[in-house]
């Protein structure tokens, strides 16, 4: 098949943790022979666009300079398009912070906001959840950067997004809008880095019911890495259809 780019999730497809996935330099290295464009897509609010290059060369992924987006970017790109002059409070990693700041809003520490934005947070307690709790007035928006259930690390899962997007949804009894995938706004700013069409792309992840679904949504075709979340049998369980499903990363070359 030819593709017009290829989507790649960074955890569980490219690194686990602080450590490359075997197969990962032969897949982008099969790509870029293919003369695909690659788009490096990911739910991780944890490193910056900027800081990609820096962890991937640690790890010894050879990377080329290719478009990052990023659950925390994308998230910051969307409430400056559609809340440009909000408050915004933050549940998160310090990184998502960043990119609200970054992206010409202001960060609300106390009291109301008209934003409350809401993923990973290794740094929750219960004073943080309270303060969470009181930035919600009426009309605030609430907003979470992905819902992925679990993240894969070294050794082993550890607690996703949703964890915490959940424990607020519980307080507030409000849903969230969500940006990261599953939902397609991340397949549509990927595909705007390279100028494509996205139904003309690939989308590459290790995740059923984020990467997967969100480029099922998209009209992608998909491929499935069982090398991090899912694995050969969870496909057979499940309602969601991958077009391809291979080990890892090495093998999609057979692909193209």
């Amino acid at each position: 098949m030819s593709y017009a780019a290829a989507f790649v999730d960074l955890d569980g497809t490219v690194w686990r943790g602080r450590s490359a996935i075997p197969g990962a330099n032969a897949g982008l290295r099969a790509l870029r022979d293919a003369a695909v464009p690659i788009v490096f897509l990911t739910n991780n609010t944890g490193v910056r666009r900027d800081e990609v290059t820096s962890r991937l060369d640690a790890i010894g992924i050879d990377y080329r300079g290719e478009p990052v987006v990023t659950a925390a970017w994308a998230t910051a790109a969307y409430l400056a398009e559609h809340r440009p002059d909000a408050d915004v409070h933050v549940m998160g990693r310090e990184t998502v912070e960043a990119e609200i700041e970054d992206a010409g809003l202001t960060l609300s520490t106390e009291g109301r906001a008209d934003v409350v934005v809401a993923g990973y947070d290794d740094r929750v307690d219960f004073a943080r959840l309270t303060g969470t709790l009181r930035a919600f007035g009426p009309g605030t928006v609430f907003v979470a950067t992905n819902r992925d259930r679990t993240t894969p690390e070294e050794d082993g899962p550890v607690p996703g997004a949703n964890a915490f997007v959940s424990a607020i949804e519980g307080m507030v009894d409000q849903e969230p809008v969500v940006v990261g995938k599953p939902e397609t706004r991340m397949a549509a700013l990927a595909a705007a880095e390279v100028d494509v069409n996205v139904h003309d792309c690939l989308m590459i992840g290790d995740n059923l019911e984020t990467d997967v679904l969100m480029g099922e949504r998209a009209g992608m075709d998909t491929a499935l890495v069982c090398s991090g979340v899912s694995a050969r049998e969870d496909v057979a369980a499940s309602e969601i259809e991958p077009t391809y499903v291979v080990d890892d990363l090495g093998e999609i070359g057979s692909l193209l």
